[in-house]
């Protein structure tokens, strides 16, 4: 029984890294040029800081409580 909700965790887990890889592929993109823009520098920091609350919401939520 453990086997199989360890096995349900990590298929959410890889349906729900999918769409995320798609976005953070989408970004590179902006992230390659808009750091180099000053005043879209801060758009560039706001990127990143979404993609990393994503990350860490996606990783808190697939751990076993």
């Amino acid at each position: 029984m453990r086997t199989l909700r360890r096995a349900q965790r990590a298929l959410i887990v890889l349906v729900a890294i999918l769409p995320l890889l798609l976005v953070t592929l989408a970004f590179v993109p902006a992230l390659l040029v808009l750091p180099f823009r000053r005043e879209r520098a801060g758009h560039a920091h706001a990127m990143v800081r979404q993609l990393s609350a994503w990350t860490g919401t996606l990783l808190r939520s697939s751990r076993e409580r």
